[in-house]
């Protein structure tokens, strides 16, 4: 059995907010059993996952679609290695900053060390869940978004001009649309859809020109010296797109986006019908 480096998505992939099937953390654990090299390849930033789950499941991680990338104690000899890092342009920091603020958009700040949350996020965050009618489903949603995405983040900060920016998030509202941002900003910077379900599809992802899941996914292959055609990538989101198309065998979960499964090699499940176990056992990493 030929060694296979594997590149996994997390929100819709491995996890569905914040919760990870047991057959996909059993799945993971296995294929590194058998010698095969995990890396997550998330939208997230690097405080907003639990690093013990993360050493557990996986040999590395991408955090922020590419921006900063890990190697993981196992592959290092027991400590952690920074394999590539890199921001956004601090004039376009300031320029994006000023178009959000004037459309009343809200958004977010990634950094290496936490995620600054521009004005007016705790009032969106309280509205994500108004008016839904309770159940122990919702609660548990509610606490474990809270956690992500509340505690991480940094507010009141004195100054948002910044030139340590991986990766900038919006959530549009009042009007303006993703197009009409892609418009004002794509030829600068490389855009995406929300990747995470419960802050909607009205947003997206801003980062620096270049910097993608699938340059982080070559990125990689050149690091370990794993030819391409031993790649597997997996994913569900339009962040998912670049390292779909740049491994060896691109796969979209059962629940991705229908774009994503049209450039797709292979279709799996969903991920709560074991989607990811099963393409771990259909391409023998299992």
């Amino acid at each position: 059995m030929s060694r296979r480096i594997v590149f996994l998505d997390f929100d819709g992939t491995v996890a569905d907010r914040n919760v990870i099937p047991f057959s996909a953390f059993c799945a993971c654990c296995r294929a590194r059993k058998n010698g095969h090299i995990l890396y997550l390849a998330t939208g997230r930033s690097p405080v907003e996952l639990n690093s013990s789950l993360l050493k557990t499941m996986f040999d590395g991680v991408v955090y922020s679609s590419g921006a900063y990338i890990e190697a993981a104690p196992e592959l290092r000899g027991g400590r952690r290695k920074l394999i590539y890092s890199t921001a956004m342009d601090i004039g376009l920091v300031d320029r994006l900053i000023g178009f959000l603020d004037k459309h009343e958009a809200i958004y977010m700040l990634e950094l290496p060390d936490r995620v600054i949350a521009g004005p007016g996020f705790d009032a969106y965050f309280k509205a994500l869940f108004a008016g839904r009618r309770w159940t122990p489903a919702l609660a548990l949603e509610k606490l474990l978004t809270g956690a992500v995405f509340r505690r991480n983040l940094s507010r009141n900060e004195s100054t948002l001009h910044r030139k340590d920016v991986l990766k900038l998030v919006f959530m549009t509202q009042r009007g303006i649309t993703f197009e009409d941002i892609q418009k004002e900003f794509g030829g600068e910077c490389e855009m995406a859809r929300n990747s995470i379900p419960i802050m909607g599809m009205s947003g997206g992802e801003v980062s620096p020109k270049g910097v993608s899941k699938g340059a982080a996914l070559l990125r990689m292959l050149a690091y370990h010296g794993i030819p391409r055609e031993n790649s597997i990538a997996i994913g569900d989101s339009d962040n998912d797109r670049t390292m779909i198309e740049a491994a060896g065998v691109g796969i979209a979960m059962g629940n991705a986006d229908e774009k994503l499964k049209v450039i797709a090699d292979d279709i799996t499940d969903t991920l709560h019908r074991k989607g990811l176990a099963k393409a771990f056992k259909k391409y023998a990493l299992v």
